[in-house]
């Protein structure tokens, strides 16, 4: 019965510690700001995204720079390229990715700007140094800002109730085969949840949820870390399947040594004397 239990309890932590581990890939992934710096040149291929950049710059340095804002726009248009590969444009508009990303996810309050300053680096222009800062309407959504606030708390809910769950297996002396059966169930659930967790949903399911083009960040991010998450679930699926095997090996030689006849040729004599 106590063995029995044990499984349970092995089961039971495989799942939560699973959990734990998808969301926080997801989190990782989908709600940290900082790793959108890495996949900033990607978002800003998006059209629209450039656009609004490209228009929203060039109306605010136009007058500075007595050119007409449409001039300053086809002109950004041709340099945005090189912008992107350059280090010091290329830093401002990744700051500009981060910032829109903590916006949109409710990770930060302040609004999206480019200072004077920063619109050198994009204009090539001295001039504009100390021309007001610029706001780009990039708004909270408010799913996302839920998402985010509930993987906060989900995920060290569900580590602490699988390490006690985890414990508790332990206290109720689990067989070897229990032991290799819940360490494996938690690898091949862990597998696919960081695939789930980690890459389907921040790359398809977030993005379906709502058309603003900011949003494209989100599975920039989630495609950045593929191959990463690819090679782990693959890694964590093949250990958990040839655990889980295992265990079911353990038990069958286990049955194997219930089943065996008992030998009575020790008790021949005896028998042989009482005849």
């Amino acid at each position: 019965m106590r063995r029995g239990l044990a499984g349970l309890f092995f089961f039971i932590a495989a799942i939560l510690l699973a959990i734990a581990a998808g969301g926080w890939w997801m989190q990782r992934v989908a709600f940290d700001p900082s790793t959108s710096r890495t996949v900033a040149r990607e978002v800003l291929k998006n059209d629209a995204i450039q656009r609004e950049v490209i228009t929203l710059v060039a109306a605010g340095v136009a007058e500075r720079v007595a050119i007409p804002a449409s001039d300053v726009e086809q002109e950004l248009t041709q340099s945005f390229p090189a912008l992107l590969a350059d280090p010091g444009a290329g830093g401002v508009l990744a700051d500009l990715v981060s910032d829109a990303h903590a916006r949109l996810i409710g990770a930060s309050d302040e609004p999206v700007t480019l200072s004077g300053q920063q619109m050198v680096e994009l204009v090539r222009r001295q001039a504009v140094f100390d021309v007001p800062a610029i706001t780009l309407p990039v708004e909270k959504i408010g799913f996302l800002s839920t998402m985010r606030s509930t993987l906060k708390w989900l995920i060290p809910l569900a580590a602490v109730a699988g390490l006690a769950a985890l414990i508790l297996g332990i206290i109720a002396h689990p067989r070897k085969a229990d032991a290799f059966f819940g360490i494996g169930v938690f690898c091949i659930v862990a597998a696919a949840l960081m695939m789930v967790f980690g890459y389907a949903v921040p790359a398809f399911a977030l993005p379906a949820l709502n058309d603003n083009p900011w949003v494209d960040v989100i599975p920039a991010a989630a495609n950045e870390q593929l191959t990463t998450v690819s090679i782990l679930s693959v890694l964590l699926a093949a250990v958990g399947f040839f655990l889980v095997i295992s265990s079911v090996g353990f038990r069958r030689r286990k049955s194997k040594g219930w089943s065996s006849p008992v030998r009575v040729n020790r008790y021949s004599g005896e028998q042989r004397r009482w005849s």
